[in-house]
């Protein structure tokens, strides 16, 4: 700003005046800088504020319009896909149900071992060959084989907790055919009780034993079978 032009007033005293101010006062002066200079150094400045707010108020904006964009074509792909699996023939349809219908229908492995039902209250429900003081001897596990003269004892233990003096019954069932019904009537809070029968040859088939209740309520039951040599 050393070329800037100035405005210098000078202020003419009288003769008085200067006679009163001291010999070594230089004249005074007053500077005022050129109006137009100041006007375009403010607008320089809020340019500068200005035009960077702009560019990036701009780029924002394009990003916004850019992930709207994505997201709409992604809709839009959405859609068309939907509208292609209604559009499919029913026979196609029905060609993949029939593909994933075989792997449901698969027979799974069978537990010979298998308890359909066991109460709470049963604490215990298997079959054995041999009782001892009220205990099993030992856990057999079906099926069972039998020679012509080889027969098994087996007998069907079970374990009723908090059920004195309720009614139940063991049944012994051979290929659906009731074969054997034993009362049972706990007379303890915990109550071991055991049935028994003795296999033959002749009795191979699929057998079934149950615990019920005086309604034909099942608390435990064991399906087995039993086969010849």
């Amino acid at each position: 700003m050393a070329n800037a032009k100035k405005i210098v007033i000078k202020i003419n005293r009288s003769g008085s005046e200067q006679s009163n101010m001291p010999r070594n006062s230089a004249s005074s002066e007053i500077v005022i800088w050129n109006v137009r200079r100041i006007v375009l150094a403010v607008i320089i400045a809020i340019a500068f504020i200005v035009i960077p707010y702009f560019y990036l108020s701009n780029g924002l904006e394009d990003k916004v319009d850019k992930k709207t964009e994505q997201t709409s074509s992604e809709v839009m792909v959405k859609e068309s896909s939907l509208i292609e699996t209604k559009d499919q023939p029913i026979s196609e349809k029905n060609h993949r149900i029939k593909e994933v219908i075989p792997e449901l229908t698969k027979e799974a492995p069978i537990d010979r071992r298998f308890k359909t039902i066991n109460h709470y209250k049963i604490t215990r429900g298997l079959l054995t060959n041999a009782i001892v003081n009220k205990e099993p001897v030992k856990e057999l596990i079906p099926p069972f084989s039998l020679g012509e003269k080889k027969p098994i004892h087996l007998y069907y233990f079970t374990e009723l907790k908090d059920l004195k003096g309720e009614s139940f019954f063991h049944q012994w069932i051979k290929d659906g055919v009731l074969v054997g019904k034993i009362p049972i009537n706990p007379k303890g809070n915990r109550w071991r009780v055991s049935t028994n029968r003795v296999l033959t040859y002749t009795d191979a088939g699929h057998w079934m034993v149950q615990l019920i209740d005086k309604n034909g309520l099942i608390y435990n039951e064991i399906k087995f079978e039993v086969i010849t040599d």
